[in-house]
């Protein structure tokens, strides 16, 4: 699968494109699924501090420095990635099944995104792995240049957000993410946008996209050029 990536990403703009037609469902269109009680698959565990509110232990840049990663005031803070910085940071703990959670904020015209089941890849890391996307729905400009699977909740170039669930910049976001064996369950504001089982999509998505049948992989935060901050980022594992 790895071996042909190259060629997959070649003929992404191509799947983008398709990406609703390729999601498999009962009828046209992409719908939500019925909700599942991941909690009813497993107990979780204590939640456990990813960012300890003072310095990056546990977390390491992956294809650069990370020196923009920075904790100001208690904030782990992206100050916008220039050429050598680091493409996104991963924690080193690998994770399976769990609940995560987020908050973040960010400046006009941010272009990010939480990975998970990721792994320490240079290149392509939410194709490698999954990303829920980060992304300033108020900048028309950004609007212009992100198709729907690419906005804020989407499961990035796999599926939108069942609707838009973004604030304003500066305004604090929180983002849940449950992943129990197949099915992933994405929350902003206790909005539900995301559930789905990571199988269920066309061979063509999951080829372009082998991240999907990962089972488990890295916590990663990622960043362009606009500065975004994090309060909180916390998980529990379900066992």
């Amino acid at each position: 699968m790895i071996v042909s990536l190259n060629n997959n990403i070649e003929n992404m703009d191509i799947s983008r494109r398709r990406f609703i037609g390729n999601i498999v469902f009962p009828v046209g269109g992409m719908t939500l699924m019925p909700l599942l009680s991941l909690k009813a698959a497993g107990n979780y565990g204590s939640w456990i501090p990813l960012f300890n509110g003072k310095d990056l232990t546990g977390w390491r840049g992956v294809n650069g420095t990370s020196a923009n990663w920075k904790v100001v005031n208690g904030l782990l803070v992206n100050t916008g990635r220039k050429k050598g910085n680091a493409s996104w940071i991963a924690h080193e703990r690998v994770f399976d099944n769990f609940e995560l959670e987020v908050e973040f904020r960010f400046e006009v015209g941010c272009n990010g995104g939480v990975f998970f089941r990721t792994p320490l890849v240079e290149k392509s890391p939410a194709y490698l792995g999954n990303e829920i996307q980060i992304a300033d729905m108020s900048d028309s400009g950004l609007q212009k240049k992100l198709t729907p699977d690419r906005h804020l909740g989407a499961l990035y170039t796999v599926a939108p957000p069942a609707f838009d669930a973004s604030k304003p910049p500066g305004e604090w976001h929180r983002m849940n993410v449950r992943c129990v064996g197949t099915r992933c369950r994405v929350s902003i504001e206790n909005q539900v946008v995301q559930d789905v089982d990571l199988t269920s999509f066309s061979d063509e998505v999951k080829e372009s996209h082998p991240g999907l049948l990962r089972k488990d992989g890295h916590i990663g935060l990622q960043s362009k050029e606009v500065r975004i901050e994090f309060r909180s980022v916390r998980i529990r594992e379900a066992r």
